[in-house]
């Protein structure tokens, strides 16, 4: 008997060091191997690969999973990481794969062909953009690969990854879903990505180079602006202009986004203080709504000007306002309750059905322009209408975004859309033209 129980405390003991060890070498969300297991298993194979053989590092970003986290929480964004994993792992069920962050996976393929890899590596884009179903919730992310391919005589860990840490950066830069197999010329790509993060953070710290413009927004049946909506743009010394979706995107990811945000509204602010008669749009982040600080700020500067809460209009994204993380949903109620307005910017692009619609805390949608083009010729116009017909429904106001033909422009305001905004009336301006284009008409209401 003594015997006995020796044993089974020493199979107990075993198993309980196996357990530990596992522990210590995988991700204990996803059971993948984790950042240092990976590391010294990729130099480990690379080691024993015949010269012949074909080695693929790849590396795996996915694309809004901060917005996801943001705003459903984190148990959303860990059950979210765990369907990501589970779905690569389909595709690749005896690959090493690995999870080295947040939401940074990496894998490694033996004896596969170069053709092959990049097939590998359009599958597991094309899968993670497929939408996710959590808790009856379907969340849409995306993701980038970097790919480094090398024979095993001449792989290095070191270097291939680095390499795949390169191809990924240059898959980033192509835009959301893409994959990018790593060549010489992007060792310059990534010194180009990181003197532009430098410059990013230079440029706000001395208040340089970031430029307010803004878009005039009309009433339908009217040809005086009631509003505008005010844009950030980045003058880039050497560079010139850099387009918002290549600098915003940059400014979230190195944790920039509030300083620029606090810009716009004091910018925007200041020079509406000088038109009281007109009312101005901004956008926020999820970063900057969830931020706890948030209502105070925004609050102090209307106060610092003498703004009117009402004539603030925040513009939030879609997936925000309707699957509102905890924090965001509070500041939301917080500043409405105070009179501030919010929109739902680029209204129809996102996942969410008509139906839930109807519990949301904004005043206004803003029909996304992808649906403004081809209305007049029939196509999207059923859409639009529905879109319109719900918002009145729940008495919501709408703004139709990019309109360009004076055949839109009839369409909307024969369905009854209450404003519209696009190049056809005016394109972004400068502050010293909204003063000319609006700044005549008050001074008439001052001496009227």
């Amino acid at each position: 008997m003594a015997g006995h129980a020796i044993w089974r405390r020493s199979v107990k003991l075993k198993s309980n060091h196996q357990e530990l060890q596992h522990l210590a070498l995988h991700d204990t969300l996803t059971g993948l191997a984790n950042r240092a297991h990976f590391k010294s298993e990729l130099a480990a194979r690379l080691e024993q690969a015949m010269p012949e053989d074909v080695c693929s590092v790849l590396f795996i970003d996915l694309d809004r999973f901060k917005a996801v986290n943001d705003t459903y929480g984190h148990p959303t964004g860990d059950r979210l990481i765990s369907l990501v994993a589970k779905r690569v792992r389909e595709i690749l069920p005896n690959a090493l794969i690995g999870r080295i962050g947040g939401d940074e996976f990496t894998v490694f393929l033996e004896r596969i062909g170069v053709e092959e890899v990049a097939v590998i590596a359009d599958r597991i884009v094309a899968c993670l953009h497929e939408p996710f179903e959590i808790e009856g919730v379907y969340v849409s992310i995306g993701a980038r690969v970097g790919v480094a391919i090398a024979k095993g005589a001449k792989a290095d860990a070191i270097e291939l990854t680095r390499q795949a840490d390169i191809a990924l950066y240059h898959a980033k830069a192509a835009g959301g879903n893409a994959y990018a197999l790593f060549g010489e010329h992007m060792d310059e790509l990534l010194r180009t990505r990181r003197k532009l993060e430098h410059d990013l953070r230079e440029a706000l710290s001395t208040g340089t180079q970031i430029e307010i413009a803004y878009q005039p927004v009309y009433s339908s049946d009217s040809s005086v602006p009631c509003s505008l909506e005010a844009l950030c743009r980045w003058r880039h010394p050497e560079l010139g202009s850099i387009a918002p979706d290549v600098f915003i995107p940059l400014a979230e990811e190195i944790g920039v986004i509030q300083k620029i945000g606090a810009i716009v509204l004091e910018d925007a602010c200041s020079l509406i203080a000088l038109l009281p008669s007109i009312s101005v749009a901004v956008n926020a982040s999820a970063a900057e709504l969830s931020s706890p600080g948030y209502p105070l700020r925004v609050l102090s500067v209307l106060a610092k000007w003498g703004i009117e809460p009402t004539r603030l209009e925040i513009e939030i994204t879609e997936s925000l306002a309707i699957n509102g993380e905890e924090n965001a949903e509070r500041n939301i109620l917080m500043l409405r309750a105070a009179g501030v307005r919010f929109a739902i910017d680029d209204f129809g692009t996102g996942y969410s059905s008509f139906s839930r619609v109807q519990n949301v805390t904004v005043d206004r949608l803003k029909i996304d322009k992808s649906f403004i083009g081809g209305i007049r010729e029939g196509r999207n116009s059923a859409i639009v209408e529905a879109i319109i017909n719900m918002a009145r429904a729940q008495g919501l106001r709408t703004t139709a975004e990019g309109v360009e033909t004076n055949e839109q422009r009839d369409a909307l305001k024969s369905l009854g859309c209450d404003n519209i905004q696009g190049f056809l009336m005016s394109r972004p301006i400068g502050r010293g033209e909204v003063m000319a284009l609006l700044g005549a008409g008050e001074a008439k209401k001052d001496r009227g």
